[in-house]
Order: C-alpha cells, then sequence, then structure tokens
C-alpha cells in the first residue's frame, strides 16, 4: 500500500508540472493525455494497482492449487503403498498359517 500512495503522490505532483508546463523533459501525447485531471491521473493509478493486485492473487490461486494437488498426490500415493504393504502383509500371514497347519497335519497323520 506504501507504493501505491506514494506512486498516486508522485502522479499528482508530476500532474501539477504538466498543467503549470514546468516539466523538464516534454512527455509523449499518449501520456500527457492522462494527466489531465486529478480524476483521470487517480483512476489510472488506481486501476494500475488492481491489475497488480490480481495477478499477485492470480498467482497465490495457482501456486495454491499447485502445492494441494501434490498434496493429494503424495497422500494417494501414500494411502495405496499402505493398501498394498497391508495386503502383502496378509497374503504372508495366511501362507505362514498354511504352513503351519500343513505341519500340524503332518504330525498328526504319523
Amino acid at each position: 500500500l506504501l507504493h501505491h500512495e506514494k506512486l498516486t503522490e508522485t502522479a499528482l505532483l508530476i500532474m501539477e508540472k504538466v498543467l503549470k508546463s514546468e516539466l523538464e523533459e516534454e512527455l509523449p501525447e499518449d501520456l500527457r493525455i492522462m494527466f489531465v485531471d486529478k480524476d483521470t491521473i487517480t483512476n489510472a493509478v488506481n486501476a494500475s494497482h488492481d491489475v497488480h493486485n490480481q495477478r499477485i492473487d492470480n498467482k497465490e490461486d495457482d501456486i495454491l492449487t499447485r502445492i494441494n494437488n501434490m498434496k493429494e498426490g503424495y497422500t494417494s500415493d501414500l494411502y495405496n503403498a499402505e493398501i498394498q504393504r497391508n495386503r502383502n502383509r496378509i497374503a504372508e500371514i495366511n501362507h505362514f498359517l498354511e504352513n503351519t497347519k500343513d505341519e500340524i497335519d503332518e504330525h498328526l497323520d504319523r
């Protein structure tokens, strides 16, 4: 906000110099027409400030979207890996139980 205030103040000072023809350098015509009155220059500076803030907001939204997508992907990968680990462990336990049951049956059949 401080930058916006300084820019507005500077633009108004330049406008005063343009109106009094006290500028050391000649302004191009398309720039000179902005310095017609206080409302015009204030509106131009405010519009520039709004566009600048909108770009920052858009970038922030983009960054947050990318972070959330990365987080969701990472969480999904962890979830799927945990499911697979659990399934492998259950298969290992079932295999152990079958082997143990077979060994018990062998000893009982003797």
